[in-house]
């Protein structure tokens, strides 16, 4: 009962918010959201285990959160809207981790909030109950943050994230991610760029005839701002147009008067840039006629800044100051974002100046550059090195043909890179097979326990002298099979020479003269020989290659390695790999 009475508590209290703003009508609408969110919370507080096995309840309680910011966010006034999604936030925060995803959403991109940790704690909410669209939701939503804020490479590192868990090439979530871009190219100045992209996801709801739905009229308008911003209001005025015509014939959605206002918005900013102050005027009007609690914040403000201008350019100097001076952040904070700053203290600027108030439009002056300058600092530099050296090349034709050629030059560096890579897969490929051939050999030569014997480089000629040697070679090689003292890592030739009765001179003489080696060499042939048996016998599977050097007579690991790669041709690594790849194909066998 004691939850009840709060719940109660709540919803008066939101009514009474709500009653102060709204029509009888969307009151009305508001109480029936609300209610249905009492009753369904109250349910689903006595019904957590039923909703363990049942995930019903929260899709349904997740829709209702998301109608319920969907009528938030018509909201202009900032205050109520931010009383009304703090309610909300604090419901979802107890009730529903799924619908507390979007209510951390609804904070940053909606209010403004600068906690861009509730961007973390929605993505691990989504992540722990394994909804991947909402996931892509977080990154897609940061993607858009942070290039408003013109953070770029924050920008790309979310867009790259949402891409690798859309890994179709088609559909609405690739669609997003081009978007995106397009999105940082636009507001990087790089409009040549944004334009393609646009015109390419435009073509393609175009051959779909894909026109009940929002994306193809942000194109079409995308495309007529950046022919605002380029100088061309004609062909802005065109593109505008043939999205306004669109929109009424086929768009049926809850958000087709905000996108008719936007659009009749941007056809009056391209009225003024052709000097046609009476037809900018005409379809303001019609803009006003659109009741404004459907309009979404960005619009109002779009329709703010625009009648300002016109107010301006009708000489209606006090008139297009006051209205500029509600896009000011100020105290009171209608909005949640101001957008057109530092483009208002522009107006203003200009505004004073045309009043002969010299020292206010100065001081207006001073602000916007402030604040452009605070923008710049803003960017990061290695955003800034890659994009603003792309925005010069778009100053005038000769950069841009530079850059064109640029890019075509780093494109065949990159084929030529790929033509160079694959040549040297192929060379490292029969490289491969030459060294799997050498282990295959070493492997044949160990299994037959055959240790290699250089009698075919006996003399012709047997003089005592070298017999007395050979004889030597031969004690020593029954030396080292019976006491196994190349397995001593500190053995040098002097102790050999001490165990055979004789001295270290002749000793290496005879090595050098009957085997052709140093005495070193000859060493480590055995050394590696039993290095081989040692693999043969299993000793790598429990044990390390440092372990093996060590068993096998070296000093250490590096000194085996050397050793082993000179004798057979490959490393100790890559001989253990096969010889266990071998061993288990011939077990199949």
């Amino acid at each position: 009962m004691l939850c009840i009475f709060v719940w109660i508590g709540k919803s008066l209290q939101l009514f009474h918010v709500i009653g102060n703003y709204f029509s009888p009508a969307r009151l009305f609408k508001w109480c029936t959201s609300l209610i249905l969110i009492f009753l369904f919370s109250v349910g689903y507080g006595q019904n957590q285990v039923l909703e363990a096995s049942d995930h019903t309840q929260d899709e349904i309680f997740v829709q209702y959160i998301n109608n319920l910011y969907d009528s938030i966010s018509t909201i202009t006034d900032y205050t109520i809207k931010k009383r009304l999604s703090d309610s909300v936030f604090a419901i979802t925060a107890q009730k529903n981790e799924l619908a507390h995803v979007h209510s951390l959403l609804f904070q940053v991109m909606r209010l403004n909030n600068p906690r861009t940790d509730y961007f973390d704690e929605a993505y691990q909410l989504a992540k722990k109950h394994h909804r991947i669209d909402d996931m892509c939701l977080v990154e897609y939503s940061r993607g858009q943050y942070y290039i408003a804020r013109r953070q770029f490479d924050s920008a790309m590192v979310h867009i790259l994230n949402y891409r690798n868990m859309t890994p179709q090439p088609h559909g609405e979530g690739n669609n997003n991610i081009v978007n995106l871009m397009g999105d940082i190219y636009y507001h990087a100045g790089l409009y040549e760029q944004a334009r393609e992209v646009y015109h390419d996801l435009y073509q393609q709801y175009k051959e779909e005839q894909n026109w009940n739905f929002y994306r193809p009229y942000v194109m079409m308008n995308n495309l007529g701002q950046i022919a605002l911003k380029t100088g061309k209001p004609q062909e802005a005025n065109r593109w505008f147009r043939q999205s306004l015509q669109l929109a009424e014939q086929y768009l049926r959605t809850p958000y087709l008067n905000n996108t008719l206002a936007y659009t009749k918005i941007k056809l009056s900013e391209t009225a003024m840039a052709m000097d046609s102050l009476l037809l900018a005027d005409k379809w303001l009007d019609e803009v006003l006629a659109i009741p404004k609690q459907n309009l979404q914040e960005d619009v109002v403000q779009e329709l703010t800044f625009c009648r300002a201008n016109l107010l301006y350019k009708q000489g209606r100097m006090e008139e297009a100051k006051d209205m500029a001076m509600k896009l000011l952040p100020d105290d009171t904070i209608h909005f949640s974002d101001y957008r057109f700053v530092p483009d208002i203290y522009n107006l203003l600027s200009d505004i004073n100046l045309a009043q002969g108030d010299y020292s206010t439009a100065l001081n207006y002056h001073k602000q916007q550059d402030l604040m452009e300058d605070s923008l710049k600092e803003r960017e990061h530099l290695a955003r800034s090195m890659i994009i603003l050296a792309e925005k010069e090349h778009q100053e005038t034709k000769n950069k841009l043909q530079a850059y064109k050629l640029r890019y075509q030059l780093v494109l065949a560096v990159i084929i030529s890179l790929v033509v160079i890579f694959l040549i040297f897969l192929w060379f490292y490929r029969k490289l491969y097979q030459s060294r799997l051939a050498l282990v295959n050999r070493q492997i044949e030569k160990n299994q037959e326990k055959v240790i290699l014997e250089k009698e075919n480089q006996i003399k012709s000629e047997w003089d005592e002298e070298w017999e007395t040697q050979y004889r030597m070679i031969v004690k020593l090689q029954l030396l080292l099979k019976n006491e196994k003292s190349h397995l001593d890592p500190h053995l040098s030739i002097q102790h050999l020479a001490d165990l055979m009765n004789t001295n270290r001179t002749y000793l290496s003489k005879a090595v050098n003269t009957v085997l052709e080696i140093n005495f070193s060499k000859f060493i480590n042939e055995y050394r590696i020989s039993e290095a081989i048996k040692l693999i043969s016998e299993g000793f790598t599977s429990n044990h390390t290659v440092e372990a093996l050097a060590q068993h096998s007579g070296f000093a250490n690991r590096a000194v085996f390695n050397s050793a082993f790669k000179k004798q057979t041709g490959v490393t100790p690594s890559f001989f253990i790999a096969n010889y266990k790849r071998k061993r288990d194909d011939l077990s199949g066998l």
